[in-house]
């Protein structure tokens, strides 16, 4: 009977979406939810995309992804029957709840009549680039995978189930939901970062938090699940976490769609909406907690404080608080306005205070928990050959940034160190996918840190007036404004600037056409940037406004080891799928 059940809740949800799809293909602008997202111009993959690009279309694609798991789980030969009939039932309720969002507060069905409009509003300026395709699936794939979590962490509570079975359905679920949350937050910050002409990569805005924080939680419970399949311990932390992971990618949500924050990434500003969403966490998490409150949690050993156990649960520990520490940042203003105190700003300074820290402290824990059995000698040679390494490189590259350069270098180099003599340490690594997984995903923690200490250390700006016939050079490249030209788009007039790029000895690099862009729809204004992309930094132009005929402001800057950034998350993704690999058991 369930399997028949879900069975037609799999037909159905099919139905749905194809037809939201295909009302999007053939132009029904009787549909609201395509009238106010698409218009007859629109191209088609852009047409698809919308179907996720607004509220309504992203919550049914939220309650689609539910329902394919519980397809995939339903279906799954290799749970215990009885933990599957609650985990199946436990998710479909859960799936009742989103669709009980949608019915009364977000019908992606719902019809302009008897006044059809002509011809859409077209989907926002904003939103018609490759990363409305890549970068709103992958973090609602990590939200979906949090809710599968959810549910099993709520069956294994309710019918007080361990053991190294439960473990590796968590560990499968908790390794796909980070890999899609990884290059979601990375495709989101690759988006801003060419899109937006702001000139940066991450600007701690409140929705990059919604979804920042849930991928440091789904990182703190990797490592946990991975001291459970050594020790068989901490199960009951681990079943906190999935329910923890969960909660807050629903407040993420709310955040992003019930209009307390102002952001240009925000989906909505419906507080009916915002509602549904705070009554949908309560009515899951509050009977979570009811179950956790009536029947305890399921015993296990315990996890010894000493060597690489040790290290590797602080670590989990401190990514736990400094998800808890964005959180409490990205609240706080809200807070404050909601209890009428007066309004109030939460910016990168508190951020970077408080998350540079913590991570560099956790990549110091892992060099040192990745050297094997913690031998004082290879301790020594991690953090001597990475305090000299440090010095050389800041020798070479002075700044006057070195409280921020000498931590981030320093315990950079120590877990790449840490990478390396692990290497020596096991020379069939790059024969065991799931080692080699771990290692990869270590290795773009450290391209990463590297890549945003260059980046934000490193980065060379100006702000210059430019006309044709005016030059500047930054960072050893000469840019010349050589004319200004108007040219149009689909939906979009433009003053366009032609700009060239020589090196320092005059040779041609490249021609760059900066915009201003004017959407005739609604005159909004939109700055369209350029970027000279190089192995070791990209070359950034951004137009600002007419000073005086023929002048414009111009932003120039040279972005150092920004390109390492979208290759650390490749290399950690590429890691978490390694570590899907199956293979017979193995000694970590």
């Amino acid at each position: 009977m369930q399997k028949t059940s879900v069975a037609m809740m799999l037909a159905l949800t099919t139905v749905a979406v194809l037809s939201l799809a295909i009302s999007f293909l053939v132009d029904d602008f009787s549909v609201a939810y395509v009238a106010n997202n698409s218009n007859s111009t629109l191209a088609w993959p852009y047409k698809v995309a919308a179907l996720w690009g607004g509220h309504e279309g992203s919550f049914l694609f939220w309650a689609a992804g539910i329902t394919v798991a519980l397809g995939c789980i339903t279906f799954s030969r290799e749970l215990e029957p009885a933990f599957q009939r609650t985990t199946v039932a436990i998710l479909a309720g859960v799936n009742a709840g989103f669709n009980l969002v949608i019915v009364l507060t977000s019908n992606p069905f719902a019809r302009y009549l008897p006044d059809v409009p002509a011809e859409g509003r077209d989907l926002n300026p904003l939103l018609q680039d490759i990363g409305l395709i890549l970068h709103p699936p992958m973090i609602f794939l990590g939200y979906i995978g949090f809710t599968v979590l959810f549910a099993g962490a709520m069956a294994a509570l309710w019918r007080q189930q361990s053991g190294a079975q439960l473990g590796r359905w968590l560990r499968h679920w908790t390794l796909l939901t980070w890999i899609v949350l990884t290059g979601g937050n990375a495709f989101g910050s690759w988006w801003a970062y060419h899109e937006l002409g702001w000139g940066g990569w991450w600007f701690w805005d409140p929705v990059e938090n919604a979804s920042f924080i849930p991928w440091l939680v789904a990182t703190a419970l990797l490592h946990l699940l991975y001291l459970n399949r050594r020790h068989q311990a901490l199960t009951a932390s681990s079943l906190c976490l999935c329910i923890l992971g969960y909660a807050l990618a629903l407040v993420g949500t709310f955040l992003v769609r019930s209009g307390v924050i102002d952001s240009v990434h925000a989906f909505a500003s419906d507080s009916s909406r915002g509602i549904a969403i705070l009554s949908l966490l309560l009515a899951t998490v509050g009977p979570a907690m009811a179950v956790i409150a009536w029947r305890g949690v399921p015993q296990s050993a315990r996890v010894p404080l000493g060597g690489r156990a040790g290290l590797t649960l602080f670590g989990a520990l401190l990514t736990l608080v400094a998800s808890f520490a964005v959180l409490l940042g990205t609240c706080y203003p809200i807070l404050f306005k909601m209890l009428d105190m007066g309004a109030i700003s939460v910016g990168p300074p508190y951020f970077n205070s408080l998350f540079v820290p913590i991570t560099c402290l956790c990549a110091l824990l892992a060099s040192l928990a990745l050297v094997r059995k913690l031998k004082w000698q290879s301790a020594a040679l991690v953090l001597g050959g990475s305090a000299l390494a440090t010095v050389a490189l800041i020798a070479v590259y002075p700044t006057d940034n070195l409280a921020w350069v000498i931590p981030g270098l320093f315990t950079a180099l120590a877990l790449l160190i840490s990478l390396l003599v692990r290497a020596v340490q096991t020379p069939d690594l790059f024969l065991r996918p799931r080692k080699a997984g771990m290692w990869l995903a270590h290795c773009g923690l450290v391209l990463a840190m590297l890549g945003a200490t260059a980046v934000s250390n490193y980065e060379k700006n100006a702000m210059v007036r430019m006309g044709p016939g005016t030059g500047r050079i930054v960072a050893e490249h000469t840019v010349v404004y050589e004319a200004t030209e108007q040219v149009t788009g689909r939906g979009f007039i433009a003053t366009q600037a032609r700009i060239r790029i020589e090196d320092g000895d005059g040779i041609k690099q490249a021609t760059l056409l900066p915009q201003r862009r004017t959407y005739t729809d609604d005159m909004t204004e939109l700055t369209e940037s350029a970027l000279l992309r190089r192995p070791m930094g990209d070359l950034y132009l951004s137009m600002g406004p007419e000073l005086e005929q023929g002048e414009y402001l111009m932003r120039i800057s040279f972005k150092p080891g920004i390109n390492g950034l979208w290759l650390a998350a490749a290399l950690m993704m590429l890691g978490g799928m390694l570590c899907l690999w199956p293979q017979r058991k193995e000694t970590a």
